[in-house]
Formats: C-alpha cells, structure tokens, sequence
C-alpha cells in the first residue's frame, strides 16, 4: 500500500509503530492530503522523514498542460512513479472548479467512441494516484494550506471507474473524509459504462456520489456495436441497477447520450 492512499487511522497506526506520537500523523497527513513527498515534509524531523521516503509513495506528477484561451480550461497530462501517463481535465465554473481524473491507465471496455481503450488497459490506479491528480492540479493553481481550489470532481478520464471498484471506493472514503480533502459526496459524479454487478455494489458501499451511466444508445443492437459491454450487460439490466442507486441513495442517476 502507498503512502498517499492511507487514512489518518492507518497513518495513525503506522507511524505509532515507527515509535511515534499521535499528532505526527496529523502532520504527515496534511502534507499527503497536498501531495508532498516526505523529504519535503519540512515540520517533520529528519529521521522521520528517511524512514517515510523509504516506503512507497505514488507520486503524480504534470508532464505537460495545455491551457484554452477561451474559458481556462487547463488539460493535464500527468506522469506516475511507472512511467505510466494519464490525462487530466480543470474545467471552471460560476458554482466552483471541477476536476476530471483518470482511474486506469487505457481501458478494456472497448467502446468505439473512446480513445482511452485503444491500446487496452495497462493497469489500474490505485486510490492515492487519484487523490494525486487532485493534488497535483490544487499545486499548479497555487492553492494555499487549507484552501481547496478543487470543488468538485468527475471520474470520467481514462479507464471505466467500476472496472476498478475496489481502489475507487477507497478514494471516495479518502476525497470525502473530513480529515482529508473534504470534497462532499454532492461535488462527486462516477461515470460507467454499465457493469451491472459492480453497479449493484457500488450502491451498496459507496458515499453517495452522483451516478452518470454512459448510455449512448437507446437500443441493444446498437449499443451491443458501439459499447461491447452491453453483450454482458444489455439496456434492461442496467436501468434496473441504475434505478436501485436512485432508490437506495436519493441521488439522481445522469444518462450520457451523445
């Protein structure tokens, strides 16, 4: 596990058996929480900062931006520990800043519209990648301790976010917890392709979140050519696990159409 998808209970417990006291954990955490590496993790003593730097990190860091000179749009390519590259999106509005992040390097779903699958799926990103593309992004605008220039976020980059379900549940605890970066459920909005099982858990585990469900068609035949998954998974099932979420959380579930 990476230092930067860990809880402050978890954080709390790893740095007790590092001989620690407490408040350190609050220390280390706000510095994760901003995606500092722990030999910048200036309150902390040496020491410890050597035997943080020693343990696996997860750094996410911008390779390039571009910027629209129309609305300041910021598009981010960002570069993991891997070597690995995913895209990013900043996008500004009246009611906040919204970020658009990745969860997986490409995607197998296959669907002819998306570019991120054409070379499959690499790999999945793990929670403090995701977390760190936030971070990444609230250090580019210059945010300051404390202040989030990041409102409100979508996981609709590359990878289909329920194809990754256990690492993108672990960061909705994380991106919500009023320890860390205390982005409310409200501001967050999952996008699927329609994996039904993985819908049905989601209602059951998840904060309550925004579903988006990329539809795209509005019959089997077509939507089986254009989006593979609905081979496993048709029209049917999917409004139905759809219509659970709306059910068991109160939340609205959005329809992509285009």
């Amino acid at each position: 596990m990476y230092l930067t998808e860990l809880s402050m209970a978890e954080l709390e417990e790893l740095l007790a058996q590092m001989g620690q006291q407490r408040y350190r954990a609050r220390q280390v955490h706000a510095w994760l929480t901003r995606g500092v590496r722990p030999a910048d993790m200036t309150d902390l003593p040496r020491a410890l900062r050597e035997r943080l730097a020693a343990l696996p990190f997860g750094a996410v860091e911008i390779a390039d931006r571009r910027v629209s000179a129309r609305d300041g749009t910021v598009k981010y390519l960002f570069a993991l520990e891997d070597g690995n590259l995913i895209e990013g999106v900043l996008m500004r509005y009246k009611y906040g800043n919204t970020a658009c992040i990745s969860t997986q390097v490409g995607c197998r779903m296959g669907c002819a519209f998306c570019a991120s699958t054409l070379e499959g799926c690499v790999r999945s990103l793990h929670a403090g990648e995701m977390l760190g593309q936030i971070a990444a992004i609230e250090r580019d605008e210059g945010a300051p301790p404390g202040r989030r220039a990041v409102t409100n976020v979508v996981l609709m980059g590359s990878g289909e976010p329920l194809d990754n379900l256990d690492n993108v549940l672990r960061f909705l605890r994380l991106v919500t917890a009023q320890e860390g970066m205390r982005i409310s459920p409200r501001n967050i909005s999952v996008s699927t392709c329609g994996l039904v099982p993985q819908m049905e858990r989601f209602t059951a585990e998840a904060p309550h979140v925004t579903l988006s469900v990329s539809l795209h068609a509005h019959d089997d035949e077509t939507r089986s050519r254009i989006m593979p998954v609905n081979r496993a998974y048709p029209i049917a099932g999917v409004l139905r696990a759809a219509r659970g979420y709306a059910a068991a959380t109160g939340r609205r579930v959005v329809f992509e159409y285009a």
